[in-house]
């Protein structure tokens, strides 16, 4: 996700939620370390597993919110990677949130989507910040990350797994 690698400060910011107990998590592709706040799927899962529903429901949920943040980002063009937003997070939120609004009452008066151009998407996507390692974090605070993110995950996978699926 790109949010997850522009700024260490939501990285933080979510494994405090979490460190406190909030059921919030990033999803992330397979490319991210896996964390207790930040889920990613699992690769090569065994056909019919309770593994490989996780990752279909990873991926469908991950898809459908990048899907979303192109939607907004067409319509509102200060979202763009190359517009930054020069603002706090708390700003920042609040115009995305703004956008999202304004876009709800778009769709209601069923105003169409404008089409991105080619060269908007492409420009936003050289300019998304590439992940960045966590900083600080030594060899046995990585290894412990890891262990509490696959703790995170298995729990998630079977709580997903027991769910009446229509």
């Amino acid at each position: 996700m790109l949010i997850f690698g522009k700024t260490l400060k939501i990285s933080q910011h979510l494994q405090e939620l979490h460190n406190r107990g909030e059921a919030v998590w990033f999803l992330g592709d397979s490319g991210y370390p896996l964390r207790p706040w930040l889920l990613t799927p699992i690769v090569n899962a065994k056909p019919g597993s309770a593994y490989e529903h996780y990752t279909n429901m990873h991926c469908l949920t991950r898809n459908t919110v990048e899907w979303c943040i192109g939607v907004l980002k067409a319509r509102w063009r200060c979202l763009l990677a190359h517009r930054v937003l020069h603002y706090n997070h708390h700003m920042v939120a609040k115009i995305i949130n703004a956008c999202a609004v304004l876009h709800n009452i778009c769709n209601r008066h069923r105003l169409p989507v404008p089409q991105l151009p080619s060269s908007d998407i492409l420009e936003d996507q050289n300019n998304q910040i590439p992940q960045q390692p966590l900083q600080g974090v030594g060899v046995g605070a990585e290894q412990q990350l890891l262990a509490s993110g696959r703790q995170q995950r298995e729990f998630i996978v079977q709580r997903l797994w027991s769910a009446p699926r229509p």
